[in-house]
């Protein structure tokens, strides 16, 4: 019998995220001197789940940019890396500072990080959020 061929997790999306209840996107933007690529005010979203209220900002990292999974994560941790210190004040403010991975896993699809990102999360100090929508792609 054949060998099975690995399927992996398509759309995938990896990103930095700060979020608070008070946090204000303006002003988080120029104190990390990064561009983001989405932002949301604190208050009700049409798209959120109805109790993440929370502030966010967000620099993503998605198909978009590259269709490799590895190189997005890449992507998001250089800049969490070369952002760390601005990031760990961020977080003894009370924002929640995460790397989130996005995307969907249906069809027994799998998302492998390698020994050397999971190196490099873990230096961070942040926590790592694995959000995979079932939903066949």
């Amino acid at each position: 019998m054949g060998e099975m061929t690995k399927r992996h997790w398509a759309l995938t999306d990896v990103s930095l995220v700060v979020k608070g209840s008070d946090l204000r996107p303006e002003e988080v933007t120029p104190f990390l001197d990064v561009q983001p690529t989405g932002v949301r005010e604190p208050g009700p979203s049409q798209w959120d789940h109805p109790d993440d209220v929370d502030g966010q900002w967000r620099m993503s990292c998605d198909e978009r940019t590259s269709g490799d999974f590895h190189e997005q994560l890449d992507t998001v941790l250089s800049v969490a890396e070369r952002k760390r210190i601005e990031l760990r004040q961020l977080a003894d403010r009370g924002y929640e500072v995460t790397i989130t991975l996005f995307g969907f896993s249906g069809n027994d699809a799998t998302l492998c990080l390698e020994p050397g990102e999971i190196k490099r999360i873990s230096l961070l100090g942040f926590p790592l959020r694995v959000a995979a929508s079932m939903n066949e792609r």
